[in-house]
């Protein structure tokens, strides 16, 4: 199973910087404008998993990264927001890893098909949810003769190892 490291991400902020002090650099960041950019650096292929950003008041003159938090598929993740640099770039992170629907997909693909023989297609979602035990995907499953079975993929761990379970009909 893939398990994907959310990726660390540079902002340029130049645009972002507001408030007063000197003309050449404003005392503070523009948080909304950065909490707007944070879901599409965190999941690129899927900010839409990112339901909630917050981050406090980011002033340039503080020490250190400022702590924010993003809701990524209904898990509060830790966000880590260095101040901006010479250049006003600022590095946004978090420590958390990250499983795709499609990997989930093609392992339940493999596993049934070593059990069952032949399978059709196999999707999986949401998109993209947080490695951590118990966050779960629901697969559906469409056998050589056109048949929808669902099934739900439970993650066990942050490994990205996960039960899967038939879901019976009714």
């Amino acid at each position: 199973m893939v398990r994907l490291p959310a990726p660390a991400l540079m902002f340029a902020l130049a645009f972002a910087v507001v408030g007063c002090g000197s003309p050449d650099r404003p005392a503070a960041v523009d948080v909304e404008a950065l909490e707007q950019l944070i879901p599409a650096g965190l999941v690129p292929d899927h900010p839409e998993v990112v339901t909630v950003v917050s981050c406090p008041e980011i002033t340039l003159d503080g020490l250190g990264p400022v702590s924010c938090t993003a809701v990524i598929s209904g898990v509060d993740v830790p966000v880590k927001v260095t101040r901006p640099d010479h250049l006003d770039r600022m590095r946004v992170s978090t420590g958390v890893s990250l499983v795709r629907a499609a990997d989930v997909a093609v392992e339940v693909g493999e596993r049934l098909v070593a059990d069952l023989g032949d399978v059709g297609e196999v999707s999986c979602d949401p998109p993209v949810r947080v490695a951590a035990a118990g966050q779960q995907f629901t697969c559906i499953v469409i056998d050589p003769s056109s048949r929808a079975h669902r099934f739900v993929a439970t993650l066990s761990g942050t490994d990205a190892s996960f039960r899967l379970e038939l879901v019976p009909k009714g």
